[in-house]
């Protein structure tokens, strides 16, 4: 078992190293790291044969874990186990979000029956958005989602909205009764709503849910790793004696993986910043504007690029190919020497990822075209 550091201080807010019900930007990873017990996800790929891996581990984007141990045995036993997620509907489903998808996905794929809440509730708390509008919203996001390849078998994926599902309601107020002011204000600094707080405590009972109802299982969740202090504050719970006595958690399993920076240089991508970011239904030409004005690792010359060779892991295109556009790893590799070399130039490697994007959206928009009827019927329908 990992040995979490509990905080019990209520620091101030620019002191956190991540504020999960705020900005979530991430201040420091090695600090996140240390202080969320957090281990290298590559002290599992002993215990996960390769051809069994996300390309996400091996390219260090899928960087850590807590208690994947448990799941991993799941999988490789072929015993039951469960991946929780949800999405926060606030508009548009974007490139940023689709890192947690991938790994869902992956996750049900080894084997692993999906529950996906609609956060409603949070979105009430942070957005002021209505549970109508956030309806609305995630109809179209859950069609994202299974155009992606979200299983669309209702035994295999369970979706429901936090603000209909009597269970976390009922189990995020019984919570509640057991974590003090001070752990929350520690772990996510003060909040001048108490409703923040109510909302996390609704997430820790959205991520037991499966062993609430099926009873003692491993579980999995993947977040960002500006989601840490979430999956912190459920392991606390999970490991309660009460709750131990009553419904003998496992606890539950987090991995976490590095956020997608801003297309055009910021540091998180963001739906109040255009320029740093796209969605998945985005007219292209808007897209190709934006890939047109990335930031990148190139030199200021052609000539100087040729001769020094560019930065890769300063640029965001790049960036893009590793995460999302270059699935497999020998193409991925190439274009990296071919940039370090100079022999890639930066328009080039644009040019690429705006053709890889155009035949990645055009397959997308169709799939999500067949399966907008069904997303509708789900999200109305799973209450």
């Amino acid at each position: 078992m990992t040995n979490e550091p509990h905080t019990t201080d209520s620091p101030d807010q620019e002191n956190l190293v991540v504020d999960a019900l705020g900005t979530g930007v991430v201040k420091d990873y090695d600090r996140l790291i240390n202080e969320f017990g957090i281990e290298p996800i590559s002290n599992i790929f002993d215990k996960l044969d390769k051809n069994k891996r996300h390309y996400f581990m091996d390219r260090g984007i899928m960087f850590g874990h807590t208690g994947l141990q448990t799941v991993v045995d799941a999988i490789n036993k072929q015993k039951p186990f469960a991946v929780m997620t949800g999405i926060k509907p606030s508009g548009k489903y974007h490139i940023g979000s689709m890192t947690t998808a991938l790994e869902v996905i992956y996750f049900q794929q080894m084997g692993g029956d999906v529950s996906f809440a609609i956060a409603d509730i949070e979105s009430y708390v942070a957005s002021g958005l209505s549970f109508e509008k956030a309806t609305e919203i995630s109809v179209d996001n859950v069609a994202d989602l299974f155009a992606l390849g979200l299983d669309t078998d209702p035994d295999k994926t369970f979706i429901y909205r936090q603000s209909e599902d009597q269970i976390v309601q009922k189990y995020g107020h019984i919570f509640s009764s057991h974590v003090t002011m001070n752990t929350l204000k520690g772990i996510y600094g003060d909040k001048i709503r108490v409703g923040y707080y109510n909302a996390a405590l609704i997430q820790v009972a959205d991520i037991l849910r499966p062993q609430i109802i099926n009873g003692s299982l491993p579980t999995v969740t993947p977040i960002g790793a500006d989601q840490a202090p979430h999956g912190r504050l459920t392991r606390d719970i999970a490991r309660k004696q009460v709750f131990q006595e009553k419904f003998g958690f496992t606890l539950p399993s987090f991995t976490y993986h590095l956020m997608l920076q801003g297309i055009d240089g910021s540091g998180k991508m963001s739906k109040s910043m255009p320029m740093s970011v796209f969605t998945l239904d985005e007219d292209f030409k808007s897209i190709k504007k934006k890939i047109n004005n990335a930031l990148t690792g190139g030199r200021d010359t052609a000539q100087e690029q040729k001769e020094k060779g560019a930065e890769p892991d300063k640029c965001r295109v790049y960036d893009l190919f590793k995460f999302v556009f270059d699935a497999e790893d020998k193409q991925l590799l190439d274009r990296r020497e071919r940039c370090l070399s100079g022999e890639l130039l930066c328009g080039y490697c644009k040019k690429d990822l705006k053709d890889a994007i155009e035949e990645y959206q055009k397959e997308h928009l169709e799939k999500k075209k067949q399966v907008f009827e069904l997303a509708l019927k789900v999200v109305n329908s799973n209450n």
